[in-house]
Parts: structure tokens; sequence; C-alpha cells
């Protein structure tokens, strides 16, 4: 019986192994991204039109590239949940993003960055 109480594990190697599972969860959850990141492309249709639009987000700025390439609106966004709140130029937009950050789908916008309702943009 006396071999059974020496084997035991002692309340100091529990609590350093809790305390090192405690770090390493801060650790991963610092490290993970809390933003967009790289360029998102949708194609917004308006009656016999159809246009590429694309969506630029590094750190917590989001750029509009039109198809030739040229920069046509700068502005910010927030992520709260799977909501991804823009403000891009002068126009609001609000998007339902997915699980896996790679594609999001507008859902309101005010101005003519309406047309882009219901618009699906997906990662590159």
């Amino acid at each position: 019986m006396k071999d059974i109480l020496k084997n035991k594990v002692k309340p100091s190697w529990i609590a350093g192994g809790v305390g090192v599972i405690v770090v390493l969860a801060i650790i991963i959850i610092a490290v993970l991204p809390k933003g967009l990141n790289g360029s998102y492309t949708g194609n917004v249709e308006f009656l016999f039109m159809k246009t590429k639009d694309t969506l630029k987000f590094s750190g917590d700025s989001v750029t509009e590239i039109d198809e030739d390439g040229t920069v046509s609106n700068k502005g910010t966004y927030k992520i709260s949940g799977h909501t991804l709140e823009m403000k891009i130029g002068n126009y609001n937009m609000t998007a339902e993003l997915s699980d896996d950050k790679k594609s999001f789908v507008i859902q309101s916008a005010d101005g003519m960055a309406g047309l882009a309702n219901g618009t699906k943009y997906t990662k590159k």
C-alpha cells in the first residue's frame, strides 16, 4: 500500500499542468486573426449589366477596387459575430460573414451601394 501512495501525482504537478494549458490557450486565442485579410470578389448585377467588384481587406481598412484595377473607394470595417459592417466612401454596408471567413453576402447597403444587396463575395 505504501508503494501506491509514493506514486501519487503531487498537487504541484496538477497545478503546473493546468497552468501550462491556460497559457497555451491564451497564446492560441491571441494569435488567431480577428479581422479579414486579402481580396474578396463578387459579381454585382443590375438590369442587363454585370460588373466584378473587389474588396481588399487589410488590418481594419477595406479598399474597393474596380474591374480595371483602380481604387474607387476606401473605408473601414468591423466584425461582430457573423456580422460584417463596412463604411466605404459615403456608404454603409452590412453583410453576413461565413463561418470560415472565406465569403460574405451583402445584406443591406445605402445609396447606390444598395445595388450590391444579395451579392456574395468570395475570397480569391
